[in-house]
């Protein structure tokens, strides 16, 4: 099996994987192998979303998803009034891809699926990511 793993990781630039303490992404470099926890992406995605205009709170969750994308983000969103759930929606799936190419180098697209529970006020009291 973990004869395989490598084999696995060898042949592609990335991939995800499973340890003991959770779920991560290993990226082949010139210099070895990179592992990222999804942690460290979700903590990425929230980063970003604190940049888009609409969003009054987050909810960020990273899950394994397939080879060809080791990875998918679920977004759980509070819009805030007067503002369009696609247009967010767009602006937040470029701004976590963006982030996730500018620090892990990731050379894939992470599919992000949007959920909108709620809308807000135009006037949050404070903004929230969790």
């Amino acid at each position: 099996m973990f004869k395989d793993l490598i084999h696995k990781i060898l042949k592609s630039t990335v991939y995800a994987s499973r340890s003991s303490s959770g779920e991560f992404l290993l990226k082949k470099t010139d210099f070895g192998l990179v592992q990222s926890e999804f942690a460290v992406v979700q903590s990425l995605a929230e980063r970003a979303l604190k940049s888009v205009a609409g969003i009054n709170e987050a909810r960020v969750v990273v899950e394994k998803y397939s080879h060809a994308n080791p990875m998918k983000i679920l977004l759980t969103l509070t819009l805030t009034e007067m503002h369009s759930a696609p247009k967010v929606s767009e602006a937040a799936d470029k701004a976590i891809n963006d982030e996730l190419r500018n620090i892990l180098g990731v050379e894939f697209y992470v599919p992000i699926e949007v959920r909108v529970k709620q809308i807000a006020p135009a006037v949050p009291a404070k903004r929230r990511v969790r």
